[in-house]
């Protein structure tokens, strides 16, 4: 992976598994845009970072991306459509359960590729997203380390 761009390698990852992705969540109105062009059954892969680099006698020697990460989908595996009617726990067996295992599996994976050191963090549920009613895995504080 090149300098600064883990967004290519977060990208790469996405579309190997055809994922649809979307860069920046500063502006989720215009994610959503993007996320309602594309087929309602596929994964949702949205990615925003900040990066921190380590500089010494003139050159970059670390660089530290903290990253916010969403998969969603709106449709389970069995074309069910999330809605705002579903319990919590329907909404778990349906779809944030797998969703919490891919994004986990992507983060491990993502690092692993680019031989980047991660810390994880935590991963949460953020459910009813957008006007499509989209459930969402996130990991709002992911550490990827170059």
């Amino acid at each position: 992976m090149d300098q600064f761009d883990i967004i290519g390698a977060l990208e790469s990852y996405a579309t190997a598994n055809n994922w649809i992705f979307a860069y920046g969540v500063d502006n989720f109105y215009k994610s959503a845009e993007t996320i309602q062009q594309h087929d309602p059954g596929k994964l949702i892969f949205i990615v925003d970072f900040r990066a921190t680099p380590t500089i010494k006698n003139g050159r970059v020697t670390t660089i530290s991306y903290t990253c916010l990460l969403m998969l969603g989908r709106k449709f389970d595996p069995d074309g069910l459509a999330s809605t705002l009617d579903e319990t919590s726990i329907q909404k778990y067996d349906r779809r944030l359960k797998e969703l919490m295992q891919l994004l986990a599996a992507a983060i491990a994976t993502v690092a692993c590729d680019n031989s980047l050191e991660v810390d994880p963090g935590e991963i949460v549920v953020n459910i009813n997203q957008f006007a499509e009613n989209i459930d969402f895995a996130s990991a709002p504080g992911v550490i990827f380390i170059q």
